[in-house]
């Protein structure tokens, strides 16, 4: 009887370990997404935290994910194609055992609750290794880069500046019959390592460590969603659509190292990319690195002065307008309903993390490009 007493007791401890410890698996995620959204807003929280925890481990994975083997393949393409092949498999089987299970719902709760507390983890980690530079120091305000009260002139001045280079530095670059830009693209992916050499001395914020830019596999599918590149904060990798026109390659992959330098606002990892190209010395990046910037301040100038900016496009040579056209044409071509369905939801994260402005925060860059170059001249 005593014995029987004492089997029941411990069923029950053990029963009660097994109901309690799964609550604990999902607990600890939930704490610490409910932790971040409570303290996101304590920008000296989220700069200890940033600097102390965040860019530490993204330093980190980028070594582990760059050591070997690694270096030669995107690991972050491949964890998620593994996650994705295996969440299809768990589908799979669980309505083939739902619908021979005697106890259906209580195995459906189960299943569903597998897959949350997988999610639960990965959004708690997302947010405290990559969300947290949304909330901290921006770069403009570590570096006291004034942003405002840029003139009309200085727009104007600064286009020309960027289409005298972009016509200069066209015939810098390998070209076919055609003027298409044919660079070799394991030239400038290798040549990157050395991208931010010269700009992190005027800008100490950009220094780090520098990891090799991985090509993507799935460049196809990126192209219909709308992304030249991708940073992957929790295996430190930069990857990079190479489905997207090459002319602008090089300065992706500066905007995306950019990232992993810790800037997260898109406005000035592309100020940061540009940046980096033109003082590079590196005539493919620092071609592409004009070319980029010459996009942004001839959408700007356009609508602020269209006579001047008519006047500096038709300065462009037969090599700079083979660039336009070819990027033109790419884009045209990406206009889809995945498209706009990825850009929807980018947008939503961007705002979700206060970039006010979402996806359209990639323009501000001329600011800051107008402001730094009016400054060093």
């Amino acid at each position: 009887m005593a014995q029987d007493i004492m089997n029941k007791s411990a069923e029950k401890k053990s029963a009660s370990r097994r109901t309690l410890l799964p609550l604990l698996l999902a607990l600890l995620p939930v704490v610490l997404i409910v932790l971040y959204y409570i303290l996101n807003y304590r920008i000296q929280i989220m700069d200890w935290v940033l600097t102390n925890i965040s860019l530490p481990y993204r330093a980190s994975a980028a070594q582990v994910t760059s050591f070997g083997p690694f270096q030669y393949f995107s690991l972050a393409e491949a964890i998620i194609t593994l996650l994705i092949l295996w969440v299809l498999y768990f589908i799979v089987k669980t309505i083939i055992i739902f619908m021979r299970h005697s106890h259906r719902l209580l195995y459906l709760v189960r299943r569903i609750y597998i897959i949350a507390v997988i999610v639960l983890y990965i959004v708690a980690s997302f947010s405290w290794i990559w969300g947290t530079g949304y909330h901290s120091t921006n770069f403009a305000e570590k570096t006291g880069l004034d942003s405002s009260g840029i003139t009309v002139s200085q727009l104007t001045d600064v286009t020309k500046l960027f289409a005298e280079k972009v016509n200069e530095l066209s015939t810098q670059v390998k070209r076919d019959a055609d003027n298409h830009f044919i660079e070799d693209r394991q030239n400038y992916f290798t040549l990157g390592k050395d991208l931010y050499a010269n700009i992190e001395k005027e800008f100490p914020e950009l220094g780090g460590e520098s990891y090799p830019s991985k090509p993507m596999i799935y460049s196809k599918l990126m192209s219909a969603c709308g992304f030249s590149g991708v940073y992957i904060a929790l295996t430190g990798e930069t990857n990079i659509n190479i489905d997207a026109p090459a002319c602008f390659m090089p300065a992706t992959i500066a905007h995306e190292m950019a990232h992993q330098r810790g800037i997260n606002s898109e406005e000035e990892a592309n100020f940061a990319a540009i940046a980096a190209c033109i003082t590079s010395n590196i005539p493919v990046y620092e071609y592409s690195g004009y070319l980029l910037g010459l996009t942004y301040l001839v959408d700007t100038l356009g609508k602020a002065d269209s006579y001047a900016c008519r006047q500096i496009t038709s300065t462009f040579n037969a090599y700079v307008i083979q660039d336009w056209n070819d990027n033109s044409d790419y884009c045209i071509n990406h206009e889809t309903p995945a498209a706009e369905t990825a850009m929807s939801l980018y947008d939503g994260y961007l705002k979700s993390n206060d970039i006010a402005s979402g996806v359209n925060s990639y323009g501000a860059c001329v600011d800051m490009l107008v402001s730094w170059l009016a400054k060093s001249s």
